[in-house]
């Protein structure tokens, strides 16, 4: 039976070993990440100047996608605040927010989000 082709790999299924000192990987690993590319993409887009199959986030891309994870859980408990202090209203027991107060921590959320996926677009 033969073995499936991991997704990971995209078809290729040619490995190529090399020697090398341990400084040398560890110099060619730091050059790979300063680029966002594993090891196997940096080789293959400088010595072939192939496209990288995935290149890996970059430390900041990826605390800017964190952050907007993290906003958008903000966004959802402000909401849910908001759904709540309105349900206390109605019933007349609960307290009065005023809801330019809810719209405008919306707002902030919002812009803070926008402007997130501006800086990752604009970095991509």
């Amino acid at each position: 039976m033969e073995r499936q082709k991991s997704k990971k790999s995209f078809g290729r299924t040619k490995r190529l070993h090399i020697r090398m000192h341990e400084k040398e990987k560890d110099q060619l690993s730091v050059l790979a990440k300063e680029h966002g590319l594993s090891i196997s993409d940096l080789v293959r887009v400088t010595v072939i100047r192939s496209q990288p199959v995935m290149p890996k986030a970059k430390p900041d891309r990826a605390l800017f996608i964190r952050t907007l994870g993290e906003l958008g859980k903000i966004g959802s408990n402000v909401n849910q605040i908001a759904h709540e202090l309105h349900r206390e209203r109605i019933v007349g027991n609960g307290h009065h927010v005023p809801d330019r107060i809810i719209e405008g921590a919306l707002t902030g959320v919002k812009t803070l989000s926008d402007e997130l996926i501006h800086i990752l677009k604009g970095d991509a």
